[in-house]
């Protein structure tokens, strides 16, 4: 332990890593002294990136450094995890750094590959231009069909049915008879989230003409012929998929057959040592920005108990929040998968999941929780979502219970998202943009993402709030 404090590393620079730190200085404050060591500057809020291939948002990147200055001067190293020498206690970068800790946080995510030839996978913003063509083709007529297709059942879903709803809505904007086919081995839509989002997704699918076809799994693409595992095939143009992610196969820690690190309940790296993993580097096999802050709170709580703080760290025990873009009114979705494994050590059940009373199932075109972003982080959602830094502790993140009653129509929606930028403007234009941006808060709930003129215009807006506030 340094003479500051304990020595904390956190290896890693998306949301896992964002959340630890945000979490460990609410709780442990200047007990600890932080080092973040990451080879990126910014941070990408990338599950927005869907919206950008529709020009109906634009994903904020926020300066890494500006987010360790706000925790207190953290120690900054650009630079990646290569090894591990848990027995040290030393930390090794790929530039042959070597960093003591007392307490060491990996969290350096995972390697993304394409797992179906000939399909084009979308991974976020690298995949916006060829997307974007894509959508072309279809609006010209130089391809009449694409199929948006899971690779595995245990991946977060949402995405793929964006791009289907975003996709289906565009070319009907364009006048296209172009077909949407959505084709996902589950045995029901979003079957993650439980019969409440099969009920509600499945209407906004036949609306807007998309074919829905569960438990089918891509294997191959030959030309213009989707084979689905079992043998049966789709005649397409074009078939759209998601990645599946790989391990980094640290050197110094365990990992399992694809390269991801085993973690017990509270994020403890099993086999060495003061090592915590949380996030998609983690052996739990469901990837998402909301379970990784879940997952990274779990790691902040133990390590913030053993400096001797009044505090009984709790385990991690997933809850699913899921904000689906649909290119009109969001639907919230939020669940707690009773049979969903805590255990990252035990092997996957593949079995069909069946769904009882025991699980909470919502869905909801208002928001479940508050502030009601794509990834709800109990710290760094609240952090993201302010116009202006402000105490973590005033505003955790909070649930909601579902509004009863019909959801809002499309043109009730149209007119409250309106509205809320007409409101922005106005403030903005007689200079109270502390109004201002927080009507373009309301507007990032309403719709899930801002036009990329509004993230502009925010910018803009928190640059002149900061300089009259000097």
């Amino acid at each position: 332990m340094s003479r500051h404090g304990i020595r904390v590393v956190i290896a890693g620079g998306g949301v896992a890593a964002l959340e630890t730190m945000l979490a460990l200085r609410e709780l442990a404050g200047h007990r600890i002294e932080l080092t973040v060591v990451c080879p990126e500057r910014s941070f990408l809020y990338r599950p927005v990136t869907v919206a950008e291939a529709f020009g109906r948002g634009e994903a904020r990147e926020y300066p890494l450094g500006d987010i360790c200055h706000y925790c207190g001067d953290s120690q900054l190293i650009w630079d990646a995890l290569a090894q591990v020498d848990s027995d040290a206690r030393v930390a090794v970068t790929a530039t042959g750094e070597r960093i003591s800790y007392d307490a060491l946080v990996v969290t350096a995510g995972a390697i993304p590959r394409d797992p179906l030839p000939g399909a084009l996978t979308f991974a976020g913003r690298g995949s916006v231009a060829g997307f974007s063509e894509l959508l072309d083709d279809l609006v010209s007529g130089s391809a009449r069909s694409v199929v948006m297709t899971m690779p595995s059942e245990q991946m977060w879903p949402l995405p793929i049915y964006e791009l289907a709803l975003m996709t289906a809505g565009h070319l009907r904007e364009h006048s296209s008879e172009a077909k949407v086919l959505l084709v996902t081995p589950e045995e029901e839509p979003l079957e993650l989230f439980g019969p409440a989002a099969a009920r509600a997704i499945e209407p906004m699918l036949q609306v807007r003409g998309i074919k829905l076809r569960t438990g089918s799994l891509p294997a191959l693409i030959q030309g213009r012929t989707l084979t689905l595992a079992g043998g049966s095939v789709i005649v397409t143009d074009r078939v759209v998929t998601m990645p599946v992610l790989e391990g980094p196969r640290l050197s110094g820690l365990p990992s399992d057959a694809h390269g991801f690190i085993p973690t017990d309940h509270h994020g403890r790296v099993r086999g060495v040592t003061d090592v915590y993993a949380a996030g998609d580097v983690t052996a739990y096999p469901l990837k998402q920005g909301g379970l990784a802050t879940q997952q990274a709170d779990a790691v902040a709580e133990s390590i913030a108990a053993e400096l001797g703080l009044p505090i009984t760290p709790r385990p991690f025990r997933p809850v699913l929040r899921g904000l689906l873009m649909t290119g009109g009114a969001p639907l919230y979705l939020r669940s707690e998968p009773q049979r969903l494994r805590h255990d990252a050590s035990v092997a996957i059940d593949t079995s069909p999941r069946r769904w009882s009373a025991r699980d909470a199932s919502s869905a909801a075109g208002q928001p479940l929780w508050w502030p009601p972003a794509k990834i709800a982080g109990r710290y760094l959602g609240p952090f993201l979502a302010t116009a202006r830094p402000q105490p973590l502790g005033a505003g955790l993140l909070a649930d909601r219970a579902p509004v009863p009653g019909p959801p809002v129509s499309e043109t009730e929606y149209e007119d409250a998202l309106g509205l809320a930028l007409l409101l922005a403007d106005c403030d903005a234009r007689w200079g109270d943009y502390s109004a201002a941006l927080e009507a373009l808060e309301a507007a990032e709930a309403l719709e899930g993402a801002l036009p990329h003129e509004y993230e502009e215009k925010r910018r803009q807006w928190r640059a002149a709030e900061r300089s009259s506030s000097l």
